[in-house]
């Protein structure tokens, strides 16, 4: 209990990268299991919790889209499960499409590039930063065309 709560005590972690961290250091699963617990009880870990928080800090601070959030919370040892339930419940299409939006301000701050290649380049962008097609479409606006067309 004592090496879990010195782990928690530099950054919430999920139940997931505590027991990995633990199973890393010898402790048998059984232990690890108890340790959660115990730690899930005084409210120390909370994985409903912490994922609410990185979906809302992932859109915001990094502009991710939902596929990568997912991909990133998964990562941390998250519950797929769970992982979807917070996706759903937090995020909406319109919040999906307006965080695309923003990344693509950020990007590009001079405006899109001119014709189909820029609008492929914007098109690759948020697709790499885990928003889905449509969304990806309707965030370029008007050169979704080009860019279905551009890439066959």
């Amino acid at each position: 209990m004592g090496a879990a709560l010195r782990m928690l005590s530099r950054r919430d972690l999920s139940e997931g990268e505590i027991r990995e961290r633990l199973g890393k250091k010898g402790f048998p699963p059984a232990e690890c299991s108890a340790a959660i617990r115990r730690l899930r009880d005084l409210g120390l870990v909370d994985d409903p919790k912490l994922c609410a928080r990185l979906v809302r800090s992932y859109r915001e601070t990094r502009g991710y889209g939902s596929a990568k959030i997912a991909w990133a919370l998964r990562a941390r040892g998250i519950a797929p499960d769970l992982v979807e339930r917070i996706l759903r419940e937090s995020s909406s299409e319109e919040e999906e499409l307006a965080a695309a939006s923003a990344a693509l301000r950020r990007k590009f701050r001079g405006g899109l590039p001119p014709g189909r290649e820029g609008a492929a380049r914007a098109y690759r962008f948020l697709a790499g930063r885990g928003f889905p097609p449509g969304t990806c479409r309707k965030a370029i606006g008007g050169h979704s065309s080009d860019i279905l067309e551009g890439e066959g």
